[in-house]
């Protein structure tokens, strides 16, 4: 996975997710999220660092969604879905979201110890942090 920066859209994994959300039907769109979110609930420690990756994607996705605003100013952010309805946010996929990125963050995760030792190491925790209050803190 080809990594430029530390945001949730900053990498090959999501770049592809996000075409891949963008090329389903509207109607098809949380499906596609909350797919995402639960794989990387059952999979555990399991996660390969791409799937983190996807999973890091869909919620800051649920997070766009919730807040109206682009959850990161990447080129690649799933911008086609401000103003749109398309990924129906209620209590249940918001909670799926924080314990997909509870799983991603865990210190046995893959992701995680791609990132040990790394310059940008904070950053990107911070990042994954950030996204996970913001879902604590928006009512759907």
């Amino acid at each position: 996975m080809a990594t430029w920066q530390f945001g949730p859209f900053d990498n090959d994994d999501a770049v592809e997710w996000c075409g891949a959300l963008e090329d389903s039907a509207p109607d098809r769109r949380t499906d596609l999220v909350r797919r995402t979110l639960e794989a990387a609930v059952v999979a555990g420690s399991h996660l390969s660092p791409s799937r983190a990756a996807q999973v890091i994607a869909a919620a800051a996705t649920v997070v766009q969604s919730l807040t109206g605003r682009p959850s990161s100013d990447s080129a690649y952010a799933p911008r086609f879905l401000l103003g749109r309805d398309d990924i129906k946010v209620n209590s249940s996929l918001r909670e799926m979201a924080i314990r997909a990125l509870d799983t991603v963050l865990t210190t046995e995760s893959q992701w995680r110890l791609r990132w040990v030792d790394n310059i940008e190491e904070e950053e990107a925790l911070k990042a994954i942090e950030e996204l996970r209050v913001s879902l604590e803190s928006e009512n759907p």
